[in-house]
């Protein structure tokens, strides 16, 4: 053997071999020596890898990998091939390798030698392998059929030992269990269907033992105790010894196919059954028209038995006004085939009478060797009266659609108008075929179409009812309040097919109503007049015998003062009751503000208390810190006054009368937090049977006399509570009194009921010497204003009537810097001065100083730069508003 020195060969090794190789010191972890692939690999020079650690130049890509490879230097700690470490490159980046560690015991200290392995083209390998895989898998996955395959390892005998290579996911899904509970091929017999299960396994031990392929119709058994039918195609691989290795698997969910042939053979079978016991009928001609075979409906329909026809002509029977028509119809249809067009005819039944025959499904039979015509009818007698029947009752029910006072009309899903009747016609102002197509907002210019295409698409969106009443305007320009209906327009299998649309112009109805409540309102004014009237007289005596004691002198100094002050008193609580009766009886739409309900209660109460029996105790039991409520006062005033006084007429023999407030929910609101103010009024009077207390709320219902009540009472208060999305509930027992729970609901807590004391001032507010114009009719308070405002440093223009004061205004010549007007006046009322003077100066100041501000005198609003102060007022109120509108403090 040749003899090599073995440094030229140990360098040698370290130059040729493919590896990267370091040799290391494994105490300091510095390198010795490296061959010229590691240079290659890192792009470092040979100096600089040199002079870096072990640890600098490898890495782990999980954590603990320095560590493990610090410790392969041990003599208890080494690994070969081991893959998932990187090395480091000079332009930073890594390299994928697999290392080699090993330990090489030499003198004087053992060294350290790390083989690593450029891991690139495996890795590669490796990663286009799994793609293949992966596509690969999801092909399979996709197979409308679920495929398996298994090997098999060594094993004692031939069901054992075999173990999944892939399982489609359907697999699992065709059984209802997930892929992971199939662990071995043969668990796929616990979801066979246990009647079947057993010829399953045979089936299965005859392939593995000898047998060759084998296909199987069987259930498989769901987890919710379903079946599905599944064809299994089970293929076996054998070993040179005959040995089974491998078994591939094709299982495909049939259960639709089976169903479907099974529906066939049903189908088939009943059809046998249809066509014997069916009464439409099948005749079979021959081609010169003679009947050679006839259903048993024939029986049925003219009372001919099968048998009898056989051999006659088919025209036989038909009624010798339609043979001809019949005939032509025939050869129509066998010279058209594909073309079933029914043709009527009339029929004389066995009895003589006639029937009404449809005949239609002519065909040629196509089996050459039958040359025959197989012809279906049917018997339409009753059909064709309720034809008729039923065009009767179209015309019917169109003349019922186009009499409707109500607009009507149906659209598509899209919103488009598709038809309506004449009062719709007259709404639009336009035919309804010339709308079809359109929308709403495509059609209506006003804000409240698009709120109803909104509503229309809520509709079609929730299949719900809405319901809306607004004021619209029609194409002429007329004002209507409509109670409008969109619903949901439905077929026969209850989908939505479009929208019905119902609208029924309530504006005379609601002026109806409007004076009735009106009309209730001063009948309940009326029954207040007479404690009014006894309490007025009592106020005017003190002021008319105060004032003449001091007139004639027989008071005099603190005399004197003391009934001066006591008229005062006695003026405000006239004009205090004024105020209130004036509020009560005015005719006004709702205006909801935040109020103290105990205050309106007060209120009412000091008028009820001059018309309720003395012998009625009247308690009132507020709660102390009751929030407010969102109302409008003077239609919750009423409601006290109609309650009370209902209550009244309930104890004509004396009785308690109770009021109480609190904050609480109806029982309906259950879950609610405290949304509602509750104002009780009870009595022990009579109380209310069951059936007086169902009707109660019904408008001119009364237990009371003739000429003793409108019957409007308790419907208006009902009406009042739900406009304010509130609610009236009712306990009564006959002779245990009655109890009525109004709730209102609540609103945000504010100071804005600022009474008549509050705005009284002693004291003169000077002003800066401008021109007000007065006009007012009554000279008393002319003369009254005048002096207050001169007193306060204006100079002032007076005017007796309307006409006057547009005239002085106009003299005036700019200079006059606010008018009060008074609302009734003669010539021209307080609304129409102000419109004159605004004409002449858009920016003059307007006080409207009058103790009625209704009938159109006064604007129905509070324009900008007006204000409105109520009579009587004193004259310090007076100059203090004119101040403050001149100088806008």
């Amino acid at each position: 053997m040749t003899a090599y020195d073995q440094a030229e060969l140990a360098q040698a090794l370290l130059s040729e071999i493919g590896d990267a190789l370091f040799l290391l010191d494994p105490d300091t972890d510095r390198l010795l020596e490296v061959n010229p692939v590691v240079l290659r690999l890192t792009g470092f020079s040979r100096a600089e890898v040199l002079q870096f650690s072990v640890t600098y130049l490898f890495r782990f890509e999980a954590a603990g990998g320095t560590q493990r490879l610090k410790g392969a230097f041990t003599k208890t700690v080494v690994f070969h091939g081991q893959d998932g470490f990187l090395l480091r490159t000079k332009g930073d980046t890594w390299l994928p390798v697999s290392l080699t560690v090993s330990r090489l015991h030499l003198a004087p200290k053992p060294l350290g030698l790390i083989i690593a392995r450029d891991d690139r083209e495996r890795r590669s390998a490796l990663a286009q392998a799994r793609r293949v895989e992966a596509e690969l898998r999801t092909v399979l996955s996709s197979s409308p059929a679920a495929l398996w395959s298994a090997e098999r390892a060594a094993g004692p005998d031939v069901f054992s030992g075999w173990l999944f290579r892939y399982v489609s996911p359907l697999l699992g899904r065709i059984a209802g269990r997930p892929t992971e509970f199939f662990d071995h091929p043969f668990k796929w017999a616990e979801v066979v269907h246990p009647g079947e299960r057993e010829a399953y396994r045979v089936a299965l031990r005859r392939v593995l033992t000898g047998g060759g392929d084998c296909e199987q119709l069987y259930r498989v058994q769901t987890p919710d105790g379903g079946a599905r039918w599944v064809r299994d195609r089970l293929q076996v691989v054998r070993d040179a010894a005959g040995r089974p290795t491998r078994l591939d698997g094709c299982v495909t969910d049939v259960t639709e196919q089976w169903a479907a042939e099974e529906a066939v053979r049903q189908s088939e079978g009943r059809f046998r059954a249809l066509v014997e016991k069916s009464r439409d009928g099948i005749l079979l001609l021959d081609e010169r028209g003679t009947v050679k075979y006839a259903t048993p409906a024939i029986k049925f329909i003219l009372g001919f038995a099968p048998e009898a026809v056989t051999g006659l002509e088919a025209f036989a029977f038909v009624h010798p006004d339609d043979v001809s028509a019949t005939r032509k119809r025939l050869a129509y249809s066998l010279s058209h085939p594909g073309e079933d067009v029914p043709a009527t005819f009339r029929a004389i039944a066995a009895d003589g009478g006639t029937r009404v025959i449809e005949m239609n499904g002519v065909n040629r039979l196509d089996d050459p060797s039958v040359r025959a015509v197989v012809v279906n009818y049917r018997d339409v007698t009753e059909r064709d009266a309720a034809v008729r029947e039923l065009a009767k009752q179209h015309a019917l029910l169109e003349g019922l659609f186009a009499s409707v006072p109500d607009v009507v009309c149906y659209k598509d899903r899209e919103g488009r108008f598709l038809g309506g009747n004449p009062a719709f016609e007259a709404f639009a102002g336009r035919p309804a075929a010339d709308l079809a197509g359109l929308r709403c907002d495509e059609v209506f210019a006003d804000e409240w179409a698009v709120r109803m295409r909104a509503a229309e698409e809520l509709v079609l969106a929730t299949g719900r009812t809405e319901r809306s009443k607004e004021w619209v305007t029609y194409p002429n320009g007329r004002k209507a309040l409509f109670d409008t209906v969109v619903a949901p327009l439905r077929g026969d299998d209850g989908a939505t097919l479009g929208l019905i649309v119902v609208g029924r112009d309530e504006t005379e109805q609601e002026r109806l109503e409007d004076a009735l409540r009106q009309s209730q309102k001063m009948e309940a004014v009326g029954r207040l007049a007479g404690g009014i009237a006894h309490d007025f007289n009592n106020l005017l005596t003190v002021v008319l015998g105060n004032l003449e004691l001091v007139r004639c002198g027989a008071a005099t100094g603190p005399d004197a003062a003391e009934l001066l002050l006591a008229t005062e008193r006695a003026a405000k609580q006239a004009a205090e009751l004024t105020k209130q009766m004036l509020g009560f009886a005015r005719r006004q739409p709702l205006r909801t503000a935040v109020v103290d309900l105990n205050a309106l209660v007060r209120e009412s109460l000091e008028l009820l208390r001059r018309s309720i029996d003395p012998r009625i105790t009247i308690r009132f039991v507020p709660e102390p810190e009751l929030r407010p409520v969102a109302a409008d006062p003077v239609q919750v005033q009423q409601v006290v006054m109609n309650l009370c006084l209902n209550a009244r007429d309930a104890m004509p023999d004396g009785g308690t009368l109770t009021l109480e407030t609190t904050e609480a929910d109806p029982p309906s609101e259950a879950g609610a937090v405290r949304r509602f103010v509750r104002l009780s009024v009870s009595d022990t009077g009579t109380g209310m049977s069951e059936e007086v207390r169902a009707k109660i709320f019904d408008p001119f219902f009364t237990t009371k006399g003739v000429g003793q009540g409108t019957g409007l009472g308790l419907a208006v208060v009902y009406g009042i509570a739900t406009a304010h999305g509130g609610l009236v509930e009712v306990t009564s027992e006959p002779g245990a009194g009655s109890r009525f729970d109004v709730y209102l609901p609540r609103g945000i807590a504010s100071d804005e009921r600022a009474g008549f004391r509050n705005e009284v001032r002693t004291d003169f507010p000077r002003g800066g010497g401008e021109t007000v114009l007065v006009a007012d009719d009554e000279a008393g308070v002319r003369d009254l204003a005048r002096v207050a405002l001169e007193l306060s440093g204006y100079n002032v223009l007076l005017a007796v009537d309307g006409a006057e004061a547009v005239n002085a205004f106009q003299k005036a010549n700019g200079q006059v810097k606010l008018a009060v007007l008074d609302a009734s006046m003669p010539k021209l009322s307080g609304r129409q001065v102000f419109e004159a003077i605004r004409r002449i100066d858009p920016g003059v100041k307007v006080l409207f100083a009058s103790g009625y501000h209704g009938g159109g005198l006064l604007p129905e609003d509070e324009p900008p730069g007006t204000r409105r102060l109520n009579k009587p007022y004193i004259p310090s109120q007076l100059a203090a508003v004119v101040q403050e509108m001149l100088t806008g403090a």
